[in-house]
């Protein structure tokens, strides 16, 4: 089984066990939270310094709630979680009108009213917390209801590019370099919402922007390599930078130097693991195609075989009929070619064959083919050409056989010829046509061309036994082929 296929499969299970994994986690902080606000208990970490408010909590506890709820697939199940997605955004947006507003007095307010304010940590949840729990409510609703996946992978950006703020945040409070935008979002927060909007983007891992990291192609493969250290790495290296700079002494300077060192030593790691995948999947097209080739090639005669004939066909009869190419069948077969084998051996008769080959490639036009039936029988697709041309085509082929330095013993060919004329016409008849025509050639004396067709090209086509093979004249009149040419 292909490894880019297998690592795909187990991407998608990730996926989904994440997303059970993050709605889990969500459901526990939301509701430890709101615990610990209500008993006045320390149940949740504290994370910076910051508190998670508690109508941040619970946006928080909705997400995660609505989050499991993809798990399974019945409807009233959907429905309260869109419920609750929808709850999340009535809080969010209450939120922002809090701050909007002097004089608006919003949950958070009635709130501290009725518990007192100023007990506890305030309730009302930061401004950029309030922007991201409207983006992630929106987000898990219209991927419940799995509609306009565009913006919905828009609204997770943004709760990316918020969440992400936070902890480039942290890392400079680490790094004791000021904590304002930790006034605006909490660390925990941020985290949350993070792991919140990736939960519900890996909840539907086969569309919108993790489609390609579960593809068993060379974007899956690259998603799968680079996608997490090139979204983890500049936070790691804002830290680690900062850290030195602050609490180790290193110069400024030392600390750039190193910081721009390390960055560029990573963006090459990415690259040359990017020209590896991309040496990897060309040497396997190559291999691909070689392999395809050799299955579409006649090993002894170089010829297209059986099933390469048989998709040639197959593509030119299923075209559309306004851009249909007319075309012909040559079926030929070698005079006598058993006791040719039984006179010389197998070893004269497969160096026969070779030459066949060579001669019919070298007969053929660049735009035809030539392909190996079976035994000693070959099949010529011939593009352009009518009924009534096929004569001149199949002397040219008698005459090459005929006239060839054969080393043992001269060997002619008989030709059956007929057109893909009717609109309905299928491989399996058009080959039967060829066939009885080829039938014909050898029960008429052999080393000659026999032909077959509807009764209107047959009728149209004994008058014109002059024309030549490269003619692209239109065929009879009252030809059902003329409406396919």
């Amino acid at each position: 089984m292909n490894l880019d296929f297998v690592q795909s499969r187990w991407a998608m299970r990730g996926y989904r066990l994440y997303s059970r994994l993050a709605s889990l986690l969500m459901v526990v902080v939301g509701l430890g939270s709101s615990v610990e606000w209500a008993l006045r208990t320390n149940l949740v970490p504290d994370l910076g310094g910051r508190d998670i408010r508690l109508t941040a909590a619970f946006c928080v506890l909705l997400s995660g709630l609505a989050l499991a709820a993809m798990a399974t697939d019945r409807r009233w199940v959907r429905r309260l979680a869109s419920l609750l997605c929808v709850l999340m955004i009535g809080l969010a947006a209450n939120s922002l009108l809090e701050y909007g507003s002097s004089g608006y007095r919003g949950i958070a307010a009635w709130l501290d009213g009725a518990f007192g304010e100023g007990l506890r940590p305030p309730t009302r949840m930061a401004e950029l917390a309030a922007c991201g729990f409207l983006l992630l409510g929106g987000q898990g609703l219209l991927i419940l209801n799995g509609r306009a996946l565009v913006l919905r992978e828009l609204f997770g950006l943004g709760v990316l590019a918020i969440a992400m703020a936070s902890l480039a945040s942290f890392a400079f409070v680490l790094a004791q370099q000021g904590e304002s935008l930790l006034e605006r979002l909490p660390i925990l927060t941020g985290v949350l919402m993070l792991v919140g909007t990736l939960g519900w983007m890996s909840s539907v891992p086969t569309t919108g922007l993790t489609r390609v990291s579960t593809a068993a192609t060379l974007g899956g493969v690259l998603a799968r390599s680079l996608l997490l250290p090139a979204l983890l790495l500049p936070l790691v290296y804002t830290f680690a930078f900062k850290l030195l700079e602050t609490r180790l002494g290193v110069p400024q300077m030392v600390a750039s130097t190193l910081g721009a060192v390390f960055t560029g030593g990573s963006l090459a790691w990415m690259i040359w693991l990017v020209a590896s995948l991309l040496d990897r999947s060309e040497r396997l097209r190559e291999a691909s195609l070689r392999l395809r080739a050799a299955a579409d090639t006649d090993a002894l005669t170089g010829l297209g075989n059986r099933r390469k004939l048989d998709d040639v066909l197959a593509g030119l009869l299923h075209a559309d009929r306004r851009q249909r190419v007319p075309f012909s069948l040559l079926m030929l077969d070698l005079d006598h070619f058993k006791p040719y084998n039984d006179a010389f051996g197998h070893q004269a008769g497969d160096d026969a064959l070779r030459e066949i080959g060579r001669l019919l490639r070298a007969t053929l036009r660049p735009e035809d083919a030539a392909f190996r039936y079976g035994g000693e029988e070959f099949v010529l697709v011939i593009h352009g050409i009518h009924l009534h041309q096929l004569p001149a085509i199949a002397e040219r082929v008698l005459h090459a056989v005929r006239a060839n330095d054969w080393p043992l013993r001269p060997l002619t060919t008989s030709i059956g010829g007929a057109e893909a004329c009717d609109a309905d016409v299928s491989a399996e008849s058009l080959l039967q046509r060829a066939d009885a025509a080829l039938y014909r050639a050898k029960h008429n004396g052999r080393d000659r061309f026999e032909r077959t067709g509807c009764a209107e090209c047959l009728a149209g086509a004994s008058g014109l036994e002059s024309m030549q093979a490269r003619s692209w004249e239109q065929p009879p009149p009252g030809c059902r082929a003329a409406s396919q040419a």
